[in-house]
């Protein structure tokens, strides 16, 4: 087992060793996957440099000059910057004299300070600088730097940045700003503009377009500067009022290539308008109803506006107006809702037709901005009435499937208008075959969507006709005018007549036997087929004698029942019986020999034959006293058998019951023993127990007494005797109809709270003015308050002995 230990240890530690090797593995290929790579060959430069190659000073002026530089190189380097070259009429400090430590992909960067002597004179010099590496002797480079000597520029725009200017749309806007040389030259200055905006915009002496301008300025001289934008539509409610872009005019000198710059920035001007991006067709409404076509209206000014909506017909422009029983209204305007810029709204033009069938009704529906009438849009909106003419025949009835011979059944059908108005229904038997079929030929009035039942529809037989005869009709539904709208297809029959008589039947007895022969016909309405069955009053041997074509049990040599078919209308078969006639009776009696038939096609009416004959009982002696031996011979061997087939069972439920019976005795004597055993003990409340004690219930809790009881039936009868009959709850209110109620409601009151002020304002204008009351008083001039409440009591201070010793205190 020792070993067995040792050997599971090392195999531990062997696999401890393992993951950690291929965690350091995976690390240094995680490592040199994410470190980037760099490719150095021995000719590759170790840096980047970046410096201009062009400085613009004047005559005593000092300028700085930065120069960076990016190690590209995978290790670190140091670099090192000096003058390798420079004009007498300048000169350069600030250079470091130590090397610079760069680390590899790092960038560095310093500043050197250029002067130019003061009497220098205008003209374009240079000055070198060399990079050199330390780590790499075979590097250097060297950058030279053109330094241009330059008069001093002074230009200035006559206008001050932040300027703006509001515009309207789509429109050209002409700019005129006059541009100064300040300056003792001359100067050619070079203008443009700087902005992010997509406007179009221009210089208007641009003759190349190119978006820049040469002026020409001669010293202490100004020149007006002009240029044009283009503001562009208002489209989908942009640009919005009080913004636009910010355009910025630059001045670029030909002595320094100073810059002088101009800020200004446009702003729109508000512009209200309203569009309409979609008007739903001419709506159809059925005769005495109601329906709303919608209008989506849009903002597509550049500011939020209050929409001025209304209809107009003949003169009348209103809301709501009536023209010829119509009435139209309109609805979800929220005339008092403003619309933001680009904001949509769905209003419902609603139509309420007359109560005829035909009619159509065309109004303007006027839209603008509130305060805009010349913003004004006018759509022609029309409805008309839609005559539905329809309707719908069925059959509500199945009484004739199958019509009994030369006898009337009758069917009822349901007409129902399902079209929109009074209609006018013509019913019609086309098609018909097999059977004869009559109806109504009055016309039928209904109202929309009324329905009528119980039309009868007549279907007779014809005379004579044969059994199974298949019929079928088309009703047709029509309108008075004549065009057809539906039709049901109705299909019968012709009922089979069970019609079998007894045409014929003798009976008699030959040696023992009593013998029968019967004659049956058709005298249906179709061919037809038998089952014979035959009974007799005591058990004996009895067998038909069939036809030839009968169907038969197969093997039976007693044949007690056969089946016949096809039996044409008119033709009758014979069949044959015989039955022994009993012998061995103990009594004379009477034999029956009973012969029962039904049709094949109704089994519930069958006909009946019965012949008998007499015969006479046999005579026997019995012994009285040795039947009774006998009898009791045969109980006896009956309950021996009995008891000996059930005694393997009855062994086992004795065997069971004692087994039981020992198991209980022995788990009674385990219980006394343990009861004899045990030893009463007694709980000893320990220390952490306390909190147990709190569960523990001094007292009986007391007992919710119980409510009294009453069927549900009787309190629900007690409680409508009271509140009485329930109320039908009404119904709900139609939103459009709240809709419209509301903006009436807020119309009135905003007219309302309008009235008040005016009224207010006219008492003001006319010197009804409210004064004080006159018990209203004033204060005397020397009046004192009284502030001896509010004065703060002075508390006496306790003095404590603040030397008391701690050691006297008996803590």
């Amino acid at each position: 087992m020792f070993e067995l230990n040792q050997t599971k240890t090392a195999v531990c530690y062997y696999v401890s060793y393992l993951s950690r090797a291929m965690h350091r593995l995976l690390a240094l290929i995680l490592a040199a996957l994410l470190v980037p790579s760099f490719v150095v060959t021995a000719n590759d430069e170790p840096f980047s440099l970046f410096i201009d190659e062009e400085v613009i000073i004047h005559p005593g002026e000092t300028k700085q000059i930065r120069i960076a530089w990016q190690n590209i190189v995978n290790t670190e380097r140091h670099i090192s910057v000096e003058v390798n070259q420079i004009h007498s009429n300048l000169t350069i400090d600030g250079l470091s004299t130590d090397w610079i430590r760069v680390a590899s992909g790092r960038l560095g960067e310093t500043t050197i300070n250029l002067t130019a002597l003061p009497n220098v004179n205008y003209e374009t010099i240079t000055f070198s600088l060399r990079f050199s590496c330390q780590e790499d002797q075979g590097w250097t480079q060297t950058h030279e730097v053109d330094v241009l000597i330059s008069r001093w520029s002074d230009l200035t725009f006559g206008s001050n940045d932040g300027s703006e200017f509001y515009v309207l749309q789509d429109v050209r806007t002409s700019f005129a700003v006059n541009l100064s040389n300040n300056a003792m030259y001359d100067d050619t200055v070079r203008l443009r503009f700087n902005t992010q905006s997509v406007w179009e915009f221009g210089f208007d002496n641009d003759s190349n377009n190119d978006d820049e301008l040469f002026v020409d300025l001669s010293a202490s001289s100004y020149q007006f500067v002009n240029f044009y934008i283009i503001t562009p539509p208002i489209v989908d409610g942009a640009p919005l009022a009080g913004t636009g872009p910010v355009f910025t005019l630059e001045a670029i000198s030909g002595l320094d290539r100073g810059i002088c710059t101009w800020n200004f920035s446009l702003e729109m001007q508000t512009y209200h308008n309203i569009t309409v991006d979609y008007v739903a067709d001419n709506l159809s409404v059925e005769p005495g109803e109601n329906d709303r076509l919608e209008v989506k209206i849009r903002n597509n000014g550049n500011v939020e506006t209050y929409l001025d909506a209304s209809i107009s017909h003949g003169g009348i422009n209103d809301d709501r107006i009536d023209v010829n029983n119509w009435t139209v209204a309109l609805f979800n305007a929220f005339e008092f809702e403003p619309l933001q810029p680009n904001e949509s709204r769905t209003l419902e033009v609603g139509f309420d037709a007359p109560n005829t069938n035909q009619g159509q009704l065309e109004v303007d529906l006027i839209l603008m901005p509130q305060s805009f009438p010349q913003r004004m849009k006018s759509l022609s909106i029309s409805s008309e009435i839609g005559w539905i003419r329809d309707g719908e025949i069925s059959l509500i009835s199945s009484n004739c499937q199958s019509v009994n011979w030369n006898v009337t059944c009758q069917e009822f059908l349901r007409i129902q208008n399902s079209g929109n108005f009074r209609e006018e229904f013509i019913l019609e038997v086309v098609n018909q075959d097999g059977m004869y079929y009559e109806i109504t030929p009055d016309k039928i009035i209904l109202s929309k969507n009324e329905f009528i039942d119980n039309i009868p529809l007549n279907l007779t037989t014809f005379t004579d006709a044969p059994g199974f005869l298949e019929s079928s009709a088309t009703i047709n539904l029509r309108l008075s005018s004549g065009e057809l709208i539906d039709s049901i297809q109705i299909n019968s029959q012709t009922a089979p007549k069970i019609n079998w008589v007894w045409e014929d039947s003798t009976s008699s007895v030959n040696n023992g036997r009593l013998e029968v022969a019967i004659t049956m016909r058709n005298d249906g309405n179709t061919a037809d087929g038998l089952v014979v069955r035959m009974t007799s009053s005591y058990f004996t041997d009895m067998s038909f004698i069939p036809p030839n074509n009968a169907i038969v049990e197969e093997g039976s040599t007693k044949i007690r029942s056969f089946e016949i078919v096809n039996i044409d209308k008119g033709a009758n078969f014979t069949f044959r019986a015989w039955a022994e006639v009993p012998n061995d009776q103990k009594s004379d009696d009477d034999f029956f020999l009973n012969i029962t038939a039904h049709s094949r096609l109704d089994g519930e009416n069958p006909f009946r034959f019965s012949a008998n004959t007499s015969f006479e009982g046999s005579r026997q002696s019995n012994d009285s006293e040795a039947g009774f031996i006998r009898s009791l011979t045969d109980f006896g061997s009956t309950i021996f058998a009995i008891l000996w087939a059930w005694k393997w069972i009855m062994a086992a439920t004795a065997i069971s019951g004692l087994m039981i019976s020992k198991a209980i005795r022995d788990r009674r004597d385990r219980i006394d023993t343990m009861n004899l055993q045990k030893i009463d003990s007694y709980d000893l409340d320990q220390p952490e127990d306390w909190m147990a004690e709190f569960s523990k219930k001094k007292q009986d809790l007391p007992q919710i007494a119980r409510s009294p009881e009453m069927p549900a039936d009787v309190f629900t009868g007690m409680f409508n005797a009271r509140a009485g009959e329930r109320k039908i709850s009404a119904e709900p209110v139609d939103s459009g109809l709240l809709g419209a109620a509301s903006t009436v409601l807020d119309h009135h009151d905003i007219m309302a709270t309008k009235t008040k002020l005016d009224t207010l304002v006219s008492d003001i204008a006319e010197g009804d003015v409210s004064t004080p009351h006159v018990a209203n008083t004033s204060l005397p001039d020397d009046a004192v308050p009284i502030t001896q409440r509010t004065v703060p009591v002075p508390k006496k201070e306790t003095s404590v002995k603040s030397d008391i010793d701690v050691e006297d205190l008996d803590l």
